[in-house]
């Protein structure tokens, strides 16, 4: 007996930066792999000096930064420079952040509009919803 799989279109885009060229190459390999090249996109790039091109059109995404347990970089600053980034270069959108390192949150220098307590893997981790605004806070509120 066959089932036929039900399918729908998708419309969203898909696209991960990574400054270090081995990381994209590993995540283009990925994608190959689980046939989602077409619908995912992975590019050479240092975030830290990107901003969002339509600064209307609502924007989702996801980072999984360092915690600080293989890379050996300066957390706090690193976290800091991922909140003031999208502070000032992503407004309309949502941020959501997966970190093991409680402590370096504090550092992004936002407040969390939601936070989920979760593993990842072994390791005791919050999935952080930032709610990044054109303006001040109160005036984008219902």
């Amino acid at each position: 007996m066959r089932v036929a799989l039900k399918t729908k279109e998708f419309h969203y885009q898909i696209l991960g930066y990574d400054k270090a060229p081995s990381a994209v190459a590993k995540a283009k390999d990925n994608l190959k792999n689980a046939n989602l090249s077409d619908y995912i996109e992975v590019v050479q790039k240092n975030f830290f000096e990107t901003q969002k091109e339509d600064k209307q059109r609502k924007l989702y995404m996801v980072f999984n930064p360092p915690y600080g347990e293989r890379l050996q970089i300066d957390i706090p600053k690193f976290y800091e420079t991922l909140g003031n980034t999208l502070k000032n270069g992503y407004p309309n959108t949502d941020a959501w952040f997966i970190t093991s390192n409680l402590e370096a949150i504090k550092y992004v220098g936002l407040r969390p509009s939601r936070k989920i307590k979760l593993f990842n893997g072994k390791l005791e981790s919050r999935f952080l919803n930032y709610k990044m605004y054109e303006g001040a806070k109160n005036k984008n509120r219902l």
